[in-house]
């Protein structure tokens, strides 16, 4: 019995990897430089939006000394919802070409909406 399961893993792991050639078989050079251009663009828009948040954050800080514990307390919060949030508003994307520029371009725009409520606080 024990032979007969390892025949199978080894078939269905030959299988998966065969599958998992033709896949990336399909796309094109030109189709993989593109997909490649459009999730660093957003990669590259989500790192913008953190720093422009961070930014914010100080910012807040410098102006709202006294406040300084209840900004640090509310980023942390946004960050567990953002994760949650952004995780819950690419479901559709996953494991699609989509999924990574779905992901960050998701970060970055909870980012912004926190700096911005950030930047309306003081």
């Amino acid at each position: 019995t024990l032979k007969f399961l390892n025949s199978k893993k080894i078939k269905l792991s030959l299988l998966i990897m065969i599958f998992s050639f033709n896949v990336n078989a399909a796309f094109t050079e030109p189709e993989m430089s593109q997909l490649n251009e459009i999730n660093n663009k957003y990669i590259n828009k989500e790192i913008e939006s953190k720093e422009i948040l961070k930014s914010a954050i100080k910012e807040s800080i410098a102006n709202l000394p006294s406040e300084k514990t209840n900004i640090l307390k509310l980023h942390e919060l946004w960050s567990q919802a953002t994760k949650i949030k952004c995780r819950l508003a690419i479901l559709e994307s996953l494991n699609t070409d989509a999924e990574t520029a779905s992901k960050y371009e998701c970060l970055a725009n909870e980012y912004i909406a926190e700096a911005n409520f950030l930047k309306s606080t003081y």
